[in-house]
């Protein structure tokens, strides 16, 4: 008799159990074809399983997500099969929840919590979605499928899912990112200002799922496969969903926006056809605005994990300086900038640098531009490097590339600044955001609207100035 107390994650353990506990569910046996681990978040453990009917000859993928550190009834993992079993059931495309096992009565067949769902294959990565060729077909027909598939999320049973509600928008903002919404830069209170005094009429209150997204989608070549990751899935308002979709920060630089890949219209097209009603353009832009602001949030919420030391993370750091594509966002969503082309200050030769006293050359610039080469013309190209190690090269590169950036331009933006802030009245960009939040500067004077734009634009040209140029759609 096998010891289901016991918390052996080896695949060699979990394979046989897994096998046998699903053979006994359908009165088959059942062998190990196939185990092996993938990779996963710190607190989960995620095995690829391929079992054979033993009469059959017939083989089955499954994935297994396991929490081992965590005791049944406290992995997650019930909920979140809760609302995936209702989702399968309402025709949303999902893994097949085959067997779950969390509560604090059942240690299962592992010991610890678990979750067997059916195997899906599909694409994820949003770069190859949206331009390799197998994809076209699925590009071309994702704007209506995927207002179709919100619409079966929409109609799920909400009563099924044991999902509680968030309440109003602005004010989940504020409880769950408080200190990043009480200290969101000038562009972000502009937007949320705007956000606060054209609020739309709800549309109810059924499942959000929350993340719905390229990256949390598996896309086959003739469209979405299934709609993963619903740690985010709460009850509020439908058309928070289609506004995520539509931000422009998941269109990864391709002009169509949804996603990259289609028109507002054939989204709310697709939501019509299987919800029976067309939520408005203007209901759309609201939520498309409100998905913009919460990831510029998002960013600096995940900055402060850096700057707190609780995670001393390079990718952390580096997206700090994301919210102010945000920033840009927003105010191209409110007519307050238009796209504009600004050349890279790396790209200019820097005479008037080359001098540091009393430092002698290699300047800082130069000793940057060094760093930079090394991990452009031999981390990268190094074949024996992983994928993992790449794309953190990469980070790193936009990380030297900004503070480079800053070297050039930062005496002159300071200086510029100074003065555009002195003449309304404040001393700095703090200041700035605190007299809009408090009302001492109105969010709707044309001059003040004009000083944060260029703030905004001046981060932007040192953070990424490349997204400057990308038009809102």
């Amino acid at each position: 008799m096998q010891d289901n107390t016991s918390h052996a994650t080896d695949p060699g353990v979990v394979g046989p159990r897994i096998a046998e506990r699903l053979g006994s569910m359908s009165g088959r046996a059942y062998s190990v074809a196939d185990i092996r681990v993938l990779p996963a978040g710190a607190s989960r453990t995620t095995y690829a399983l391929t079992i054979t009917d033993d009469e059959s000859g017939e083989s089955t993928a499954v994935i297994v997500r396991a929490a081992p550190a965590a005791s049944p009834g406290e992995g997650g993992l019930a909920a979140e099969g809760q609302v995936l079993r209702a989702a399968f059931a309402a025709g949303v495309p999902v893994p097949e929840v085959l067997d779950l096992s969390d509560t604090a009565d059942d240690p299962g067949v592992l010991g610890f919590p678990y979750a067997v769902m059916s195997f899906v294959d599909g694409e994820s990565i949003p770069r190859r979605i949206l331009r390799d060729e197998a994809y076209a077909p699925a590009r071309a027909g994702f704007a209506r499928q995927a207002g179709a598939i919100l619409a079966r999320i929409h109609a799920m049973d909400s009563a099924a899912t044991g999902l509680t509600a968030v309440g109003d928008p602005l004010e989940a903002l504020r409880t769950q990112m408080t200190r990043e919404y009480d200290h969101a830069p000038a562009g972000l209170v502009l937007a949320i200002d705007w956000l606060s005094r054209n609020r739309p009429e709800t549309s109810g209150e059924t499942v959000v799922h929350g993340d719905f997204r390229l990256g949390n989608l598996l896309i086959q070549p003739d469209g979405v496969a299934a709609v993963l990751d619903w740690e985010l899935a709460h009850l509020g308002d439908p058309i928070e969903d289609l506004g995520w979709l539509c931000a422009k920060a998941w269109r990864f630089g391709v002009a169509e926006p949804v996603a990259g890949m289609g028109s507002r219209a054939d989204l709310l097209d697709g939501y019509a056809e299987v919800a029976g009603r067309r939520p408005t353009e203007a209901t759309l832009h609201w939520w498309e605005l409100y998905a913009t602001v919460k990831w510029g949030l998002i960013c600096g919420k995940q900055a402060a994990r850096y700057l707190d030391g609780t995670e001393r993370s390079m990718e952390l750091a580096a997206i700090g300086r994301r919210s102010a594509e945000q920033e840009f966002d927003v105010l191209l969503a409110l007519g307050l900038a238009s796209p504009l082309s600004v050349p890279d200050p790396l790209a200019e030769e820097q005479d008037d640098l080359t001098s540091e006293d009393p430092h002698l050359a290699p300047t800082a610039l130069d000793l940057l531009e060094s760093v930079t080469a090394y991990l452009t013309d031999e981390v990268a190209t190094d074949p024996g490097v992983s994928g993992h190690v790449r794309f953190h090269t990469r980070v790193a590169n936009n990380v030297l590339a900004t503070v480079r950036r800053q070297l050039v331009l930062g005496e002159r933006q300071a200086a510029a600044s100074r003065k555009r802030l002195s003449d309304i009245g404040v001393s700095g960009s703090a200041e700035l955001a605190d007299a809009l939040r408090d009302g001492t500067l109105s969010a709707t004077d044309p001059a003040v609207q004009a000083v944060v734009t260029a703030e905004v634009i001046d981060r932007l040209t040192v953070a990424n100035p490349r997204h400057l140029s990308q038009p809102d759609c």
